[in-house]
């Protein structure tokens, strides 16, 4: 299994599509960052401290990114047809699962650690020069919570990718869902949107939106382990019993 999660981790770093959606995903999280404090903010009606963390839970924004090297890290097998291959020399197919799911949950806990530690800076630096407060209690938890949603992207990305094979057609479902049908939904009906996956990540992150309440962070993050894990376990009894040739 060590062997398995090492071989995933080497293809992760040999790869430069997947170094290269790493170091995009902080340049993104800093740019909506600074559309938050300098754009968004200006536009809010909620207290001060829900409008600064609000900032810092911009992190969540590269969760696209961890999204989408989950898709190509499986959907890449199919692509180039290596996973005969791949379950020849490992026969158990749940082994295959399991270390690709640890490998690239790891790549992007990585990929949002620095994001989450590059809105950390613009944004202490931005509240202060529009001289809000850099920091609140809820700051520590907004910017985990981020963190914590973006690696559970990256297990969703995993586990569509199984599930659909096709590279294409993965990517499209991912970010047509979940980058604008999940949140168009929590945009025009917040009472529903609050309980699909993207509400839930953003509760987990403690985003405040005018709109309408969010879950608490502890709800949402319950919600979208939920999410993750359902589609997790379906992706493997699929990948367990489908045909691959």
């Amino acid at each position: 299994m060590l062997a398995l999660i090492r071989a995933e981790l080497v293809k992760a770093r040999a790869g430069r599509t997947a170094l290269a959606l790493a170091a995009v995903a902080p340049v993104t999280a800093v740019a909506w960052t600074v559309l938050q404090a300098l754009v968004f903010d200006r536009l809010s009606t909620l207290s001060e401290t829900a409008r600064v963390e609000n900032v810092y839970a911009m992190a969540q924004q590269a969760y696209v990114f961890t999204l989408i090297l989950g898709v190509l890290a499986m959907t890449g097998e199919h692509r180039h047809q290596t996973i005969t291959w791949t379950f020849l020399v490992t026969p158990v197919r749940s082994r295959v699962v399991n270390a690709k799911l640890v490998a690239w949950g790891l790549v992007g806990l990585a990929v949002a650690c620095v994001s989450a530690l590059a809105t950390l800076v613009a944004g202490a630096i931005l509240l202060a020069v529009r001289g809000l407060p850099p920091l609140t209690g809820g700051v520590p938890s907004a910017l985990a919570g981020a963190v914590l949603a973006m690696t559970g992207y990256a297990l969703l990305g995993v586990a569509l990718g199984a599930l659909l094979r096709n590279q294409a057609a993965a990517l499209i479902v991912a970010l047509l869902w979940f980058l604008y049908g999940d949140y168009l939904v929590t945009s025009l009906a917040p009472g529903v949107g609050r309980w699909l996956p993207a509400g839930a990540a953003r509760a987990l992150s403690g985003t405040q939106v005018t709109s309408g309440p969010l879950l608490p962070p502890w709800a949402g993050g319950l919600l979208f382990a939920a999410y993750v894990t359902a589609v997790v376990l379906t992706a493997r009894l699929v990948t367990l019993r489908r045909d691959i040739t």
